[in-house]
């Protein structure tokens, strides 16, 4: 079997590009692939002085870097697996440690490598596990170390979901799930977009991230394709720095969760000469992709020379390794209308016809090479028949054999947990599972409400999160949306009545919510249970409780 590193190592010397951008006032960093990977293999026998080797697990804590890259490879030269570990964030530093212990105690790392930037959290994670710092491990002299050749079976990256519950689980990916996937998501897009001498990847979406890592990071290194890294922290800080760095490399890939494009159709409408014509391929992914949002950024992206059809919906998830599904290339997002009362009422999905309410959902194209995906009854399990919705199964050797710690069951179909149905072989997903609400005898997806929410002047794009509160008759709608302004009730009312009027469903509560306080994933994907969790618990907004009689209708 051909790992990762023999990927890399076989392509080195293709000429291939590192730039890892500056944060704030800081040059950029640039290193060929080729010295990269001579760097990683000094530090790999200076790990080896460490303990590092076959089996072992290492965590790497530190922002988007050349260093943190390096020490990625390195693991993988002596056999061993890491986790790259999420830098602290909007939760703040207290919850930030807390996650960190609970993730090195359910990993049993044998050695955590952290940037120097963060060696205040170094300290703090002592001496629960052995830390030591990237520079001063980067800083030893060392010969190059032979490469250790892992079995197919054996583990190359431990992710963590960072998903909708407050416990993370391990992810275990093997050298032959990644390398798999690595093919599979080639295979679907073809060896064009990923040639040094013509392709250009970007990214700023986190290592910690599957889509960042693997995606963004494992595929175009492996290929030893030209790559510039922002940190999320750059992007979050200054959105505009993405358009900024896709006009100036003249990138030909990159991608991002849906909110993303929202933020970025803003800044094209408004934006001078901007020149996107060099981006061939754009893909949405993390989250559930809005055709409006995605319409509204592609018409705005062509006035700055962009290709409408380069964007690319794709369907995936960590236990997948990460690609599950790309829609057609070239094709743009395509949308798949349908009668709403339909879906709701009995679960089906039948094409729209004129003078009935209807919904729109992105198709997300086929599964990629090596794996299959099925539509199955959430009670029974039983395949369902095309367009009627059931819970997505997917399989093959992508696949994980299943969460870290719990017993294995590599070959079965993994229960994704996502709705949604199949239209003419393509996938289309409704929702979760577990965040649809029931009222009045039929389903409600909280993608619609949190549409229907954000569509309100005032209201933050990607900033509105739907969920139920179980009552006699069916759940009770809460919405809660950030804005810039003060608890309004003129603001709460129009969000009410948008939603009412979208869907059907009055909220019982509308609550206002400070700009970034709503609980997101590392992607960006709303935490409805953790978001119904802090409402219940009086801890979602500034001085407000919930009020189960309260009503705004």
């Amino acid at each position: 079997m051909k790992t990762v590193i023999d990927a890399i190592a076989a392509t080195v010397d293709r000429g291939g590009t590192l730039t890892v951008a500056g944060i704030g006032s800081r040059p950029d960093t640039v290193a060929s692939w080729a010295e990269l990977h001579d760097r990683a293999r000094r530090l790999a026998t200076t790990l080896a002085g460490h303990g590092v080797g076959p089996g072992s697990r290492v965590g790497l804590l530190g922002d988007t870097s050349v260093g943190l890259i390096t020490a990625m490879q390195a693991v993988w030269l002596r056999g061993a697996a890491f986790t790259v570990l999420p830098t602290p964030g909007r939760s703040g530093r207290h919850a930030h440690l807390a996650h960190l212990l609970a993730v090195a105690a359910d990993a049993a790392y044998d050695l955590v490598i952290v940037d120097d930037d963060l060696a205040g959290i170094a300290d703090e994670l002592q001496p629960a596990v052995a830390v030591r710092s990237l520079r001063e491990l980067l800083a030893v002299p060392a010969p190059p170390a032979e490469v250790v050749r892992p079995a197919a079976g054996e583990l190359a990256v431990l992710q963590y979901t960072s998903g909708s519950t407050r416990t993370p689980r391990g992810v275990p990916v093997t050298h032959g799930n990644l390398a798999a996937n690595l093919d599979a998501i080639e295979g679907a897009l073809g060896r064009d977009c990923l040639d040094p001498a013509t392709a250009c990847w970007l990214s700023w979406l986190p290592l910690y991230h599957d889509m960042g890592l693997i995606g963004f990071l494992a595929l175009p290194m492996s290929r030893s394709c030209p790559l510039v890294l922002q940190s999320p922290t750059t992007f979050a800080m200054r959105p505009a720095s993405w358009l900024e760095r896709l006009a100036g490399h003249r990138a030909t890939s990159t991608g991002a969760p849906n909110f993303a494009f929202g933020l970025m159709a803003q800044l094209l409408e408004s934006a001078g000469d901007t020149d996107l014509s060099s981006v061939r391929l754009l893909f949405s992914g993390g989250e559930p992709i809005d055709p409006a949002t995605m319409a509204r950024f592609a018409a705005a992206g062509e006035r700055h020379g962009l290709d409408p059809h380069a964007v690319v919906g794709a369907y995936g998830l960590a236990e997948s390794t990460l690609a599950v599904t790309f829609a057609a290339l070239g094709a743009g997002v395509t949308v798949d209308e349908i009668d709403r009362e339909a879906l709701e009422l009995d679960g089906v999905a039948v094409p729209a016809t004129a003078g009935r309410t209807s919904r729109q959902l992105v198709r997300l194209g086929r599964p990629v090479p090596g794996t299959s995906l099925r539509i199955v009854d959430v009670a029974t399990g039983d395949p369902v028949p095309p367009r009627m919705v059931g819970e997505v199964e997917v399989s093959g050797a992508s696949v994980v054999g299943g969460y870290w710690g719990e017993a294995s069951r590599e070959g079965a179909w993994l229960r994704t947990g996502d709705l949604g149905y199949l239209a003419d072989g393509e996938l289309v997903v409704c929702g979760r599972a577990k965040d649809v609400l029931f009222a009045a005898g039929r389903n409600v997806y909280p993608q619609d409400v949190e549409a229907a929410a954000t569509g309100v002047p005032g209201v933050r794009p990607g900033g509105a999160a739907a969920f139920g509160i179980p009552a006699d008759r069916g759940d009770r709608l809460v919405v809660a949306v950030e804005s810039r302004g003060t608890d309004s009730d003129a603001l709460r009312r129009a969000v009410a009545i948008a939603v009412a009027g979208e869907t059907g469903m009055a909220p019982a509560d509308v609550v206002m919510v400070r700009l970034g306080r709503l609980p997101k994933t590392s992607s960006g994907k709303l935490r409805r249970a953790e978001t119904r969790r802090r409402y219940l618990a009086g801890e979602l907004s500034d001085g407000l409780s919930p009020q189960p009689e309260r009503s705004v209708r």
